[in-house]
């Protein structure tokens, strides 16, 4: 995800702001200590030369968790459900939650989903929660004019449910659901490479990596398909990688074993473990 202002990527001067915010320069020293980023929301690579596994293992990332699966083509679709996750002052930070196509190893990414930022309120960017769309490497877009809600409004503990799918050639149909809230979707068109499917909790980029916000643990499920050759399958049917979000040493989140329906996991910022759901 690459959005070009504060809930989802930041410039270092803004990232500096918000850490003096809480009142430690050492913090804000810390937030800027992250590399810059190589993408716009496509994976980063967690290592130089890192090679990224195609089909099962573990990699890691610098601002993916979660899982992918990479058949290389023929990906016409994604759904994912997750529940928005509550984003705590401790770090205060950004975070993304969604389900994509395209982006894993490919500099393309079709992608709809929730962010989350959490800063004190006495601070110049206080708590937001939004949800949008993105064709990289156009920006991301808030949506808007909702059915039920014309705001789209968003909050902790939401149950949303993101559709992907090709209507026909580069069309493609984005549906987003807040359940018992609102609905959303809409006809755009993007020149996808087709090549992977992801469902991920992500540190959003900017000009400098930022840093998660606590989201805690965050419910991917019931629902993680994607359709391959008119065929649609649960992640664990197509090998999955999961991601982890660090260098391997200490990681800022890390995905779960998926659940006995191929479909359902967690995803823990800042945890030793993370629970199977």
């Amino acid at each position: 995800m690459g959005r070009r202002f504060v809930g989802s990527g930041v410039s270092a001067a803004v990232v500096i702001i918000c850490a003096l915010a809480t009142g430690s320069a050492a913090s804000a020293a810390k937030l800027h200590a992250r590399p810059a980023s190589r993408g716009l929301g496509v994976l980063i690579p967690a290592h130089k030369g890192q090679t990224l596994p195609v089909h099962g293992g573990t990699t890691d990332s610098l601002n993916w968790s979660g899982y992918a699966v990479t058949p290389g083509s023929g990906v016409t679709g994604v759904s994912g459900t997750f529940t928005v996750p509550s984003a705590g002052l401790d770090p205060p930070g950004f975070a993304a939650t969604w389900a994509g196509i395209g982006g894993y190893n490919t500099s393309d990414l079709i992608q709809a989903g929730v962010e989350e930022q959490s800063f004190p309120s006495n601070s110049i960017l206080g708590d937001q929660y939004q949800a949008w769309y993105e064709l990289l490497p156009a920006s991301e877009t808030p949506i808007s004019d909702c059915t039920g809600d014309a705001s789209c409004t968003v909050a902790p503990g939401d149950q949303m449910t993101v559709d992907i799918g090709n209507v026909s050639g580069n069309t493609w149909k984005i549906s987003i659901v807040d359940a018992g809230k609102w609905s959303w979707s809409q006809d755009l068109t993007y020149s996808s490479s087709e090549s992977s499917a992801e469902w991920i909790l992500e540190a959003p980029t900017l000009v400098a990596q930022t840093l998660l916000a606590n989201v805690g643990t965050v419910p991917f499920g019931p629902t993680s398909t994607y359709t391959e050759g008119g065929t649609t399958h649960t992640i664990a049917a197509g090998s999955p990688t999961q991601i982890d979000l660090g260098t391997g040493a200490v990681n800022e989140a890390t995905p779960s074993a998926l659940a006995s329906n191929g479909q359902s996991f967690n995803d823990c910022a800042y945890a030793l473990s993370c629970p199977t759901p």
